[in-house]
């Protein structure tokens, strides 16, 4: 330790040997307040001291410094001090956050030990990870959890009088843009809409991304026409200024519902209301705000969506059909992808693209991840010859709970080890990389296989080839039928395939719609095909089984 005469106080030879090379800040101060010594990581961090009595408590902001000084006191006078915490100035001038320790160097010595440990870095990393556990990943923006949350309190308040609105609206025509220019494209315009939204809202509002191409917005104390005022305003600029360049071609722009937050109803029925009002802004044309009265959405599509969703979380009516993943060499098949149905009047099924934006908004998605999950242990069970795939969204892999509910239902299966695999697409997997890892860390020793779908859909990182727990690669739609284009997008798609193969994975072809294409990827060396030349999706896994030859 250094000091300033080149002297040491009498007592500190053994606390010096043990200080000397510590890498965190140490001092020695009399009981007159004089910073005798201090090492050089005190130095380093704080700068040199001032040399009169108490003037190192400089270094400390107030109320730190008294903190500080008070448990000096303790220690001159009891013996014993506690750890606090306080923020200080580093040599630069910086505001850093530091736990201090204050010690006697020993009985009968004059003066006590002061140690300091900067957490200022520790602090910044908990402060992040609470940010993300409440935020969407890609925009910044609340997620579903803390809009839910505020939600909750906003229909505490109104019953109690007070006056909120919720505003809820989706981009229209972003599908179009992701498909014709990639997803990449689309979360630029996902990006730019948040950007849009924050611009437009109050610092007290609480803007939030509830859904892939879903926005919600509480506004409280305002009124109706306060709260439409806002809502038309961030319409009307989404059409001027546009969410993507050149997107006007594609009519992108917002659609939005409004309604009330009042004493009525609950969270579930404010969200119902808000997402009527949505669907009659569709409806009536898009790009306009519908504000929720009793005749909005009446007996049409929007709300008979709603209806039936509730009906069949209500009597079981969502079901999985399966199709094969085929091995293009014999045609003998690898797995079965499970793709969730819901039932509708009559006989008719509904596909997700249907009904999964309803259940999402209405907060239901993760109940659906777990009727899902159970669906498809219950046919691992039941056919003990298939594997199946399950593929998992976004939101759902930022749900820890329903990760660890899953994670206890494998682990109770007897049939899943080896024979269930999950399917994450590449869009998902960038936006969502650290619950993915987990999704694959906590999966993975109970025996599920991971698959990297819709890959090359415009967003790809590479990078993402080399996480170890994916296993197979499906190529976009795109890709895929890229192989029946030009001898330059040929080329391309192979290239494509060697660069995953080289990294160990295996690379399916989806999509193969038609003997020419089958024939194509099995030409272009490709080991897997997936698609409607090897059936149509079929409803009884151990009857496609028996047909399919396994």
């Amino acid at each position: 330790m250094r000091s300033p005469d080149d002297t040491r106080p009498e007592g500190l030879d053994a606390a010096t040997a043990f200080f000397e090379g510590a890498g965190v800040p140490v001092a020695h101060v009399s009981a007159s307040g004089l910073l005798t010594a201090y090492n050089p990581a005190w130095s380093s961090l704080l700068g040199v001291p001032p040399s009169e009595p108490w003037g190192w408590l400089d270094a400390f902001v107030s109320p730190g410094r008294e903190r500080v000084r008070g448990e000096l006191s303790a220690v001159f006078s009891r013996g014993f001090s506690e750890e606090i915490e306080v923020s200080g100035l580093t040599a630069t001038g910086a505001i850093c956050q530091l736990v201090i320790a204050v010690a006697p160097v020993r009985k009968g010595v004059d003066g006590a030990l002061v140690i300091i440990w900067d957490i200022t870095e520790r602090r910044r990393n908990e402060e992040r990870l609470a940010f993300m556990a409440g935020h969407d990943a890609l925009t910044g923006l609340a997620n579903r959890r803390t809009f839910d949350e505020g939600l909750g309190r906003a229909v505490s308040r109104a019953q109690r009088g007070a006056m909120a609105h919720l505003l809820v609206f989706d981009i229209d025509n972003l599908k179009t843009l992701n498909d014709s220019r990639g997803h990449l494209a689309g979360d630029q315009a996902l990006v730019n809409a948040a950007l849009l939204i924050r611009r437009h809202v109050r610092a007290m509002d609480l803007p939030a991304r509830i859904g892939g191409d879903e926005f919600a917005v509480l506004l409280e104390d305002l009124t109706a026409d306060e709260a439409f005022v806002i809502a038309d305003r961030i319409r009307a600029a989404a059409a001027v200024d546009g969410l993507v360049t050149g997107g006007s071609e594609l009519g992108l722009g917002f659609s939005c519902g409004l309604a009330a937050i009042d004493a009525s109803g609950d969270a579930r029925s404010v969200i119902e209301r808000a997402d009527l009002a949505l669907y009659a802004a569709k409806s009536a044309g898009r790009n306009r705000v519908v504000v929720w009265a009793p005749e909005v959405g009446g007996p049409g599509e929007s709300e008979r969506m709603a209806s039936l969703v509730r009906s069949a979380f209500a009597s079981e009516g969502f079901s999985l059909v399966y199709q094969p993943v085929v091995c293009l060499a014999d045609k003998s098949v690898a797995y079965y992808e499970s793709l969730v149905r819901m039932e509708g009047t009559g006989r008719r099924k509904h596909v997700p693209g249907e009904f999964l934006a309803v259940v999402e908004r209405q907060g239901l998605l993760p109940r659906l991840a777990r009727q899902v999950f159970d669906l498809a242990l219950a046919q691992l069970a039941a056919v003990p010859t298939a594997s199946i795939s399950i593929n998992v969204s976004g939101s759902e892999l930022e749900d820890r709970e329903l990760l660890s509910e899953i994670a206890d239902a494998i682990d109770a299966s007897r049939s899943a080890a080896g024979r269930l695999i999950i399917e994450i697409a590449e869009v998902n997997l960038l936006s969502h990389l650290a619950a993915g890892r987990l999704w694959m860390q906590t999966l993975a020793p109970l025996g599920c296989r991971f698959v990297l779908d819709d890959f090359g859909t415009g967003t790809g990182v590479f990078a993402l080839l080399r996480e170890p727990y994916i296993e197979q690669v499906k190529l976009s739609r795109a890709a895929t039928r890229a192989l029946s284009g030009e001898r330059g997008h040929q080329a391309f798609v192979l290239a494509l395939r060697e660069l995953i193969e080289s990294q160990g994975k295996t690379v399916v072809a989806t999509y193969v719609e038609t003997a020419r294409l089958l024939g194509e990827a099995r030409d272009a060396g490709f080991e897997l095909g997936q698609g409607y030349e090897f059936g149509e999706p079929e409803a009884d896994l151990a009857v496609l089984v028996a047909r399919m030859g396994r």
